[in-house]
């Protein structure tokens, strides 16, 4: 078993899965592999959003479009084929057209 292997035996699958390269090197690790939870890469990317909409202070408009990012990225992560309207269905009550009419007409 490489140590990739085991690494991804350990942690099970709480933890975010490694990227291709570090999935793909085997013996011995020669450059350092992070690995990153799903609540680490949320606080992170939420936490660029937050960043950006406070140094910025832009309309209700752009924080939801942030936003709609933010869901996009993490639900990407374990789904990493699914279409916006996809994601809308996961992370939103309304349907995909009502959602991307918040964008149209504004």
């Amino acid at each position: 078993m490489t140590m990739i292997q085991e690494i991804t035996r350990a942690i099970r699958s709480d933890v975010v899965k490694m990227g291709e390269r570090a999935a793909a090197l085997s013996g011995e690790v020669h450059e350092p592999v992070y690995v990153w939870t799903r609540e680490d890469i949320s606080n992170a990317v939420n936490n660029g959003v937050d960043l950006v909409a406070d140094e910025l202070a832009g309309s209700e408009r752009d924080a939801d479009l942030m936003n709609m990012v933010v869901n996009a990225a993490m639900t990407l992560l374990e789904n990493p084929h699914y279409t916006l309207d996809e994601v809308i269905q996961e992370c939103y009550d309304e349907d995909p057209e009502e959602v991307r009419s918040w964008w149209s007409g504004w």
